[in-house]
């Protein structure tokens, strides 16, 4: 299947003058991830910025230690440096709270779930660092102490996006949770494994509603006045969403505690199906999601776009029985058009601004690290 999947890929990649051979293909994915990989570290600030640029980066640069390796949560004898040099600004920037990568001169951005985007890199430190391994635990200790004990919950128990409010944001479930799961699997602790799946679980039930391509997650709802935010559909938040839950059920299948969760992995890659079925149902004539499918406008973003066909790209590589080729079908007519977007500069374009989810905009860190997620899961699944 993949001679015939790269030979496909090479031609589709005409247009972009990589020639037909796979070594000048797979030449040009590197060329370009490159570019897209340092336009992102040359814009990262704020914290999510951060944890989503590590998590670009790990599954790029040091894959073997990320969700999707084989054998992700023990050391290998391959030191992850690129990783870890994130992780370390992530741990660094934390503050007496225990939020990670969140002090910038004194300045917070009052989320309660972003700073926990870096955790798992973080933690990934203890056993592929141990030089400073009790560094990196104090360090994933404190964001774990956090968001478990400190942030506020909504009143069904979710934990709160926002810390100094109760507010469900899809975004969340990508920042947070992820990082609850992989400390329970490096931890060999089945409860937070437990926990991570309750809270995508939470906050699904909280910002899942009918659209017109089927059911899809609303952006913002606030529990202390019980009203929408955002209650569009935003594409990039459909995007945080479906990344999330599908790092919790990989994490979650690559613990001994899989055997008594099967239940639980279901349920979440049949809600990142959801996703998946909805939003690529919205697909422009460009082959890019517009940036609201309803409640917002409709250009074309190639971060979000880019996102969900990283999840596309991994879904039918890990389970191709239950996710065919339609999905990687829409994954390519996407990763094409990302692909002719990119600028001189290594941006994605066009993008939404992340800071004015109503606008376009010219750089994103979220959207780098979305390209990048995606040139890893397509190399994953043509197999090079």
């Amino acid at each position: 299947m993949h001679t015939t999947v790269i030979s496909l890929v090479a031609l589709l990649f005409s247009t972009r003058a990589l020639g037909g051979s796979d070594a000048s293909l797979y030449q040009g994915c590197l060329d370009t991830a490159e570019a897209i990989r340092s336009a992102m570290l040359g814009s990262i600030r704020t914290s999510w910025e951060q944890g989503t640029a590590a998590g670009a980066i790990v599954e790029w640069n040091d894959p073997e230690y990320s969700v999707f390796g084989a054998f992700p949560f023990v050391y290998n004898g391959l030191f992850p440096r690129d990783t870890l040099q994130l992780a370390y600004s992530a741990a660094v920037r934390q503050t007496p709270d225990g939020r990670l990568s969140q002090n910038i001169n004194d300045a917070q951005d009052g989320a309660a779930l972003d700073g926990a985007s870096a955790g798992s890199v973080v933690l990934m430190g203890s056993f592929t660092d141990p030089s400073r391994k009790s560094y990196w635990e104090n360090a994933a200790d404190a964001q774990l102490n956090y968001i478990l004990n400190v942030a506020p919950r909504t009143k069904t128990g979710a934990i709160s996006h926002r810390a100094t409010s109760r507010q469900y944001w899809a975004d969340g479930v990508y920042m947070g949770f992820p990082f609850i799961a992989y400390y329970g699997a490096v931890k060999n602790n089945g409860t937070l494994l437990q926990i991570a799946y309750d809270q995508c679980r939470l906050y699904r039930d909280a910002l899942l509603i009918d659209g017109p391509t089927g059911k899809l997650w609303a952006h913002i709802y606030d529990d202390d006045t019980s009203s929408w935010i955002d209650k569009g559909i935003w594409s990039t938040g459909n995007g945080w969403a479906a990344l999330g839950m599908l790092r919790v059920a990989v994490t979650i299948q690559k613990t001994p505690f899989y055997s008594s969760m099967t239940s639980q992995v279901s349920d979440l890659l049949s809600w990142v199906k959801e996703i998946l079925d909805g939003e690529f149902r919205a697909l422009n004539s460009d082959n890019l999601l517009p940036d609201y499918i309803t409640g917002g406008p409709n250009f074309s973003d190639a971060a979000s776009s880019a996102a969900l066909a990283s999840v596309a790209y991994r879904v039918a590589t890990l389970y191709p029985e239950q996710f065919g080729h339609n999905y990687t079908d829409t994954a390519e007519q996407i990763r094409v058009a990302v692909w002719n977007g990119v600028t001189n500069l290594g941006t994605l374009s066009p993008i939404v601004n992340p800071l004015a989810w109503n606008e376009t905009g010219l750089l994103s860190t979220e959207a780098q690290g979305f390209g990048l997620m995606m040139l890893s899961g397509w190399r994953d699944w043509i197999g090079i």
